[in-house]
């Protein structure tokens, strides 16, 4: 019997692990509606696709409908997706309730950008108001619990942190490590001494551009051409391309365009020395720590740059660096300065390491899920 339902804006190749993993604690069944974000997504046998609406640009204005499902499921819980801009939510809840079934929203919580302010700020007044309404809220981080925590029940907020299939990347990264850094340089047709990656989807708000200028600073400054490799396609790649062939040698960059097989991504990652995304961090982080590459980016001022939870994964001079100062000179100095120690980098492996076997681990997650669901269906009894 479907003890539980998940509905999901789409259902991405990322978070699969996370069900398989979850599927072997519980039974339930993935209600997912139409992809339009441009990001892979798969299926699978506890997943069923349902009807979805997309009815103006952005990734969050759609209309599920799950309902039909749902009462034929008839599950004891709900876990939801907590999107603003799916405009049939309170119905879904209440429709949910009227059958006597327990409802919790999986989400950020809040928009990390623009922060939580539900006294003065409209949506964040409606996003409070749904939240209440469910049973229980599950957020990404214990820093998201902190923000919501003073306008909800401390009993129903549960957290589960957010994750990839760490058992399978550190399995992978064991296996790089007895192959040797050096070899698989030499097997990818890598030459340079230092490499610098960005890997994301290449977004001018994630600003890969910055790479570029970084490898001319350095250059130009330091005397030191780096490796740069980027991971990922999008609209600003072409523009960097044009750049690199007018005014620099094309052999100290590497494009490798959008990888999705976890060998192939953990390969260029181990062999890296930083992993640098200037913009917003996600589940990149995960990923660069999993393989021993530490992270650097900026820190938020003024909404900018938005970082997800897993932002937290990052602390400074530990696991990665995150500047106070946005600029390529401050960026620069770092760079060098952990390229030239390795002590340092022995150091951040460790740390590094420490992190994806207990920061969060995969079980980490789905613990988070299955106490959430624990509490609702003792609530219910």
């Amino acid at each position: 019997m479907t003890k539980l339902v998940i509905i999901e804006r789409v259902f991405t190749s990322y978070r699969k692990p996370i069900f398989d993993y979850l599927q072997k604690h519980i039974d339930f069944k993935l209600l997912y509606g139409k992809n339009n974000s441009g990001i892979k997504t798969v299926n699978a046998s506890y997943a069923k696709p349902i009807n979805s609406f997309q009815y103006a640009k952005g990734e969050t204005k759609v209309l599920l409908f799950p309902i039909k499902e749902i009462l034929k499921i008839k599950p004891d819980v709900v876990f939801c997706d907590l999107a603003i801009g799916m405009l049939n939510l309170p119905v879904i809840i209440y429709l949910s309730k009227a059958f006597n079934i327990k409802f919790a929203f999986w989400s950020h919580g809040y928009n990390r950008k623009t922060g939580f302010n539900p006294k003065n700020k409209l949506i964040d007044k409606y996003r409070l108001f749904l939240m209440k309404l469910v049973d229980a809220n599950i957020v990404y981080s214990q820093f998201d619990k902190d923000v919501i925590l003073p306008y909800l029940d401390r009993n129903s907020v549960f957290v589960a942190q957010n994750t990839l299939d760490t058992n399978a990347l550190s399995r992978i990264r064991i296996e790089l490590e007895q192959e040797g850094r050096t070899n698989i340089k030499q097997r990818l047709g890598i030459k340079h001494d230092f490499n610098l990656v960005f890997i994301g989807r290449m977004l001018p708000s994630k600003r890969p551009d910055l790479l570029v200028d970084l490898y001319e600073y350095l250059l130009l400054n330091c005397n030191i051409a780096v490796g740069i490799h980027f991971v990922g396609e999008g609209e600003v790649l072409s523009k960097i391309r044009t750049r690199v062939n007018r005014n620099f040698d094309k052999n100290d960059f590497y494009f490798h365009g959008a990888i999705h097989d976890y060998f192939a991504t953990g390969q260029i990652l181990f062999v890296n020395d930083l992993m640098i995304n200037p913009g917003y961090l996600g589940l990149s982080v995960n990923h660069a720590f999993c393989f021993c590459c530490p992270v650097l980016s900026f820190q938020t001022k003024n909404g900018y740059p938005a970082h997800s939870p897993e932002v937290e994964y990052v602390i400074h001079n530990k696991t990665g660096f995150l500047l106070e100062s946005h600029t390529l000179e401050t960026m620069a100095i770092k760079v060098i300065d952990y390229l030239k120690n390795r002590k340092i980098q022995e150091e951040f492996h460790q740390n590094l390491k420490y992190a994806v076997e207990n920061t969060f681990p995969i079980e980490k997650m789905v613990n988070g899920l299955l106490e959430c669901f624990e509490f609702l269906t003792k609530s219910k009894n």
